[in-house]
Parts: structure tokens; sequence; C-alpha cells
């Protein structure tokens, strides 16, 4: 018996990921968590960002875990990183980034 690896599914956010946007892009990353496979989210088209963006790239990230599914983050903005410093949230950051 052999078994495949699982092929990487890919995300692109791009545009702002702040407090208003973030029950769109929240949909977009329940439905690419609920398909199991590893998931990349590429944030380098996106911003602006602010806390509430930053949320839920850490309850995305959390989710994954839970059901045992690497979530990766790459092409991580300037911008991004701005506010994961000033929210304490820097090495978690670092941690999770391809």
């Amino acid at each position: 018996m052999a078994v495949e690896p699982l092929e990487d599914k890919t995300i692109l956010l791009t545009g702002p990921i702040t407090l208003y946007e973030v029950l769109v892009v929240r949909d977009t990353l329940r439905r690419a968590l609920a398909e199991r496979t590893p998931l990349r989210i590429d944030l380098g088209d996106s911003g602006p960002w602010d806390v509430a963006g930053l949320q839920l790239l850490i309850s995305c990230v959390k989710t994954g875990r839970d059901q045992d599914q690497a979530v990766r983050l790459v092409n991580i903005p300037k911008v991004c990183a701005e506010v994961a410093e000033r929210s304490g949230l820097a090495d978690w950051l670092h941690s999770v980034q391809e």
C-alpha cells in the first residue's frame, strides 16, 4: 500500500485584511481548512493590516493544528509584521512562516 503525499493548497490573500474584511476572509480560510490538506497562505499582495486581521491568522493556524493540518504563511508583508511586532506576536509570526 502506497500513501501519496497531500499537495499543499495555496490561498492568495489580496487587499486589506482589517476589521472590515475579516468576515469574508474568514469564510475563504474556513473553506480551505475544510479540505483537510496542508495549507499555505500567501500574504504577498495583502494590506493594510490591523489586529483583527492578525487574530484571523492566529485562529486559522490554531484550527489547522487542532485538526493535524499544517498551515504556513508565506510572503508576509512588512505592515503585517509590524502589527505583529506591536502586538507582541513577532515570534509567533516567525514560527508559522514558511
